[in-house]
């Protein structure tokens, strides 16, 4: 292979490389939260504890989990093959930005969807704790999220 073909061809490899790093950002959220459960029950068996959670709560807690992620099911399944359709879309036709953008809006409305979803499966989660316990949750989140600020 020449050398003017290998320089077209990493500078071809470059240029989609650059054009993909918008993309997977944009997809930061669904790398995040895959499972698509509740943002604050990642660890139910330690929160039974911390929180002093009874049985029948953490069934409710289960139940509600499930209910997301099921909600949330075609909506993962719309996101894990956007990328690849909007690669394909631009290489078909790397003017087509319009194509493209719409299957972005597509996603970020999949995104919101899932978002909202969550949010009232967080509220109905939060509704099953006492007081008490929302208050130790409160804490717990607190504290967490000053461990990651450093």
């Amino acid at each position: 292979m020449s050398k003017r073909k290998l320089l077209i061809s990493i500078a071809v490899v470059a240029i989609l490389a650059l054009a993909a790093v918008p993309f997977v950002y944009a997809q930061g959220f669904r790398r995040h939260h895959r499972d698509g459960g509740l943002m604050f029950l990642p660890g139910l068996g330690r929160a039974q504890a911390a929180l002093d959670l009874s049985d029948a709560q953490v069934d409710q807690l289960k139940t509600i989990a499930e209910s997301v992620r099921e909600q949330n099911a075609p909506y993962r399944q719309q996101l894990r093959g956007g990328f690849q359709q909007i690669a394909q879309t631009l290489l078909a036709n790397p003017n087509d930005t319009a194509a493209a953008q719409a299957l972005i809006d597509q996603q970020a409305a999949a995104e919101r969807t899932m978002k909202m979803n969550m949010l009232a499966g967080v509220s109905k989660a939060l509704n099953v704790l006492t007081p008490d316990q929302r208050a130790k949750a409160a804490q717990f989140i607190a504290d967490r999220a000053a461990r990651h600020e450093r």
